[in-house]
């Protein structure tokens, strides 16, 4: 195990590519960055300084990463709102505490992140991906993984090719896409548009914006509060539409309403007043 001590007064841009085994970054109220790397090649892991940017690399050889049993976990304390880059092959990468920009790439490992304050990108080949709150715009993008994200603030856009997506509370333009997963949104502040080759398609209460929901084999199920207009165009091949919302008439200029869009091969549409 090595262990190294930076100075840092302010947030920092902290840099860390390694291939397999965990990273782990905790931002808080320091004045002082940490690191702690452990595992057989430890000794061998560049740690440096430079400003304000903190960089954690390991060597490569020619077949890729230190080869053998490389395996590396890597552990660093940061001030609060300091910037994220993180590349690894298989390694699972975790962030506790509030950081800036980030940018987050793992060819198989998860992802959990606790706060992002700034943009955000988030890439997985094959792992599953965790983000409990985003204030600014997040993109991401995984192969294969379910990805869950708590709340966004920002515009939010997420892609999967087979990975289940669900989303508490979107509070800015929402697109989402997989290839065969399930979509859910708990609660929808404003625009969101889902799609899914064979997946179910739900959102749990949408009050403003547009909606539009398409997907082939699977359900489409929207919730609209009592009393919310709403604009329908909803239409399914083989499936059944049901819905047991009440007319609400005209929307008041200004007032909240609902444009909704739906359409599904062969799959059920079900509209219901929560």
């Amino acid at each position: 195990m090595t262990e190294h001590h930076f100075e840092a007064h302010r947030p920092v841009q902290l840099y860390v590519e390694i291939g397999k085994g965990s990273v782990q970054v905790v931002a808080t109220d320091t004045t002082e960055s940490y690191v702690e790397v452990t595992g057989r090649d430890a000794e061998q892991v560049m740690v440096e300084q430079s400003g304000d940017e903190l960089s954690i690399i390991a060597p490569k050889q020619r077949t890729g990463f230190l080869s053998g049993d490389s395996r590396l976990d890597v552990r660093v304390t940061v001030p609060t709102d300091s910037d994220l880059a993180v590349k690894t092959g298989s390694a699972d990468i975790t962030a506790d505490g509030t950081v800036g920009t980030t940018h987050v790439k793992s060819g198989s490992g998860d992802v959990r992140l606790d706060v992002l304050g700034g943009p955000a990108l988030v890439e997985t080949g094959s792992g599953d991906i965790t983000v409990e709150h985003a204030r600014g715009e997040l993109r991401i993008k995984s192969g294969s993984g379910d990805v869950n994200l708590g709340s966004a603030d920002g515009a939010l856009v997420v892609s999967t090719g087979s990975g289940d997506v669900e989303i508490a509370t979107t509070n800015g333009p929402t697109v989402v896409k997989t290839g065969s997963g399930d979509l859910k949104v708990v609660d929808a502040q404003t625009d969101v548009s889902l799609t899914t080759g064979s997946g179910d398609l739900v959102i749990g209460s949408v009050a403003r914006g547009r909606l539009t929901a398409k997907g082939a084999s699977g359900d489409v199920r929207v919730g609209i509060p009592a009393g919310i207009p709403v604009w329908t165009d909803v239409s399914t091949v083989s499936g059944e539409v049901v819905s047991n919302l009440r007319g609400a008439g005209e929307p008041q200029d200004g007032a909240d309403h609902v444009e909704l869009r739906a359409k599904t091969v062969s799959g059920d549409i079900v509209l219901v007043e929560v």
